[in-house]
């Protein structure tokens, strides 16, 4: 993933000329670090720190890592992975030592994946196997979502995810700065042009079956937004899920955010996230997530404008 400007980075560098100064003073190291707020990246990379705006020169860099907004607790992303979880539930679901098993019929992967919830999870082949077991009983492959931190990082090598994805938060009200620009229309079940919209390009053995997965929670509130054009045919979708988290704190879940091609561009995705985020925040919602992957840049760098920040990451493996 490459880091987008706002984002809290940690930058290795090696120490040479027009490198800033190692602020360990250690003159027999080779290389040092800077931790801040990335200002650019292009050419070189400038970093915010303490006040002081630090460049570093592009041939001197060695890596760039994107760290949450703030220190983020274990627990903290254990519990909005429980609120993210209630609000995409999957159709049937199960503890398996620590990992709740999703099964939606194969339609999206959230809904067909296992998570780690519960302190403790691992990913060792007594585990694997159980899992295993529970997904082929349902004709459904393994697919594990490794989250950052909740399990011993050396089960999961990063390398062999097939898909990362970064969780971004906000207060809610993030994206409402203003009124929205265009109606927005949400209601607690989904119209068939909703489904359609959504389901479009992806695989889905049947739309009853991608209509039951959408509107599936587990003990939370849904709302489905949409924008008309003056025909009436809809452009531009999004879905809220208010659910809780582990010590009951209110959490508003965006997704399926999706404006059709040849309306893009014109403030319709905005107004659907705030309209969203107003109907969340009658429900009790205080804090708001949604997931992006990490290869959509453009999406990511346009959240990240709005004011969503990196809260954690997680990565999709497929059964090895």
């Amino acid at each position: 993933m490459n880091p987008s400007a706002g984002d809290r980075v940690v930058v290795r560098f090696r120490k040479g000329p027009g490198a800033p100064a190692d602020w360990r003073a250690d003159e027999t190291a080779t290389l040092s670090d800077v931790t801040g707020i990335l200002e650019s990246a292009e050419p070189d990379l400038r970093v915010r720190r303490a006040g002081e705006s630090l460049l570093i020169p592009a041939e001197l860099v060695v890596a760039v890592k994107v760290l949450s907004d703030k220190p983020v607790r274990n627990s903290e992303i254990r519990s909005l992975e429980v609120a993210a979880a209630r609000g995409w539930p999957g159709l049937e679901s199960e503890m398996i030592d620590g990992w709740l098993a999703r099964a939606g019929g194969g339609f999206t992967r959230r809904a067909n994946s296992a998570v780690p919830l519960e302190m403790g999870a691992r990913l060792d082949s007594q585990t694997t196997d159980r899992l295993r077991q529970w997904y082929a009983a349902r004709d459904l492959p393994l697919l594990i979502s490794a989250v950052s931190r909740l399990i011993p990082s050396a089960h999961v090598p990063v390398a062999d995810y097939t898909c990362t994805v970064d969780v971004l938060t906000g207060p809610v009200g993030t994206t409402a700065t203003t009124q929205p620009e265009h109606t927005v229309a949400i209601s607690d079940q989904p119209s068939d042009e909703w489904i359609a919209n959504y389901a479009d390009g992806r695989t889905i053995p049947d739309v009853s079956v991608a209509r039951a997965v959408v509107c599936a929670s587990d003990g939370g509130r849904l709302g489905f937004a949409e924008i008309r054009d003056p025909e009436g045919g809809v452009i531009a979708i999004g879905r809220g899920a208010v659910t809780t988290g582990l010590k009951d704190e209110v959490w508003l879940g965006l997704s399926a955010l999706l404006t059709v091609p040849g309306h893009r561009g014109h403030g319709h995705g905005r107004s659907i996230m705030a309209a969203i985020e107003a109907w969340g925040a009658t429900s009790g919602a205080v804090s708001t997530y949604l997931q992006v992957e990490t290869t959509n840049q453009r999406a990511r760098e346009w959240y990240r404008r709005l004011g969503f920040g990196l809260h954690h990451s997680y990565g999709y493996l497929e059964d090895r």
